[in-house]
């Protein structure tokens, strides 16, 4: 239930570089979201994950912390668009890391480009 009303409740951010990260609270449920860029990864984090670094490309990060406090699994689905209205879909992939699941989208992007974020 508690799963349901999250993923329904349609969380909708502007990310406008690779701020800090940020929260949004659903009852007992935390979602932390963050947008970064790919390049900050180290070589052996990025092979493990299999992402591609580089100055033009960055990450979506979502955890959903329900009541047990720690990252459950959720239904995540997104996209973003320009400030030309354009729109691309993210394809989330779930990691399970130690039994916290967190949920990563790679997109690329341009130099200072802004970007509003639809999750």
């Amino acid at each position: 239930m508690k799963r349901a009303m999250l993923v329904g409740a349609g969380l909708l951010f502007a990310v406008l570089a690779a701020h800090g990260e940020q929260v949004k609270r659903f009852g007992d449920w935390r979602v932390h979201y963050i947008a970064f860029n790919a390049s900050v990864l180290s070589a052996e984090v990025a092979e493990r994950y299999d992402i591609v670094r580089g100055s033009h490309k960055a990450l979506v990060n979502i955890t959903a912390v329900g009541p047990s406090g720690r990252g459950e699994e959720v239904t995540v689905r997104g996209k973003f668009k320009n400030l030309l209205d354009q729109s691309k879909t993210l394809d989330f992939r779930e990691i399970d890391d130690k039994g916290t699941v967190y949920y990563l989208a790679a997109f690329d992007f341009e130099h200072a480009e802004n970007l509003r974020f639809e999750i």
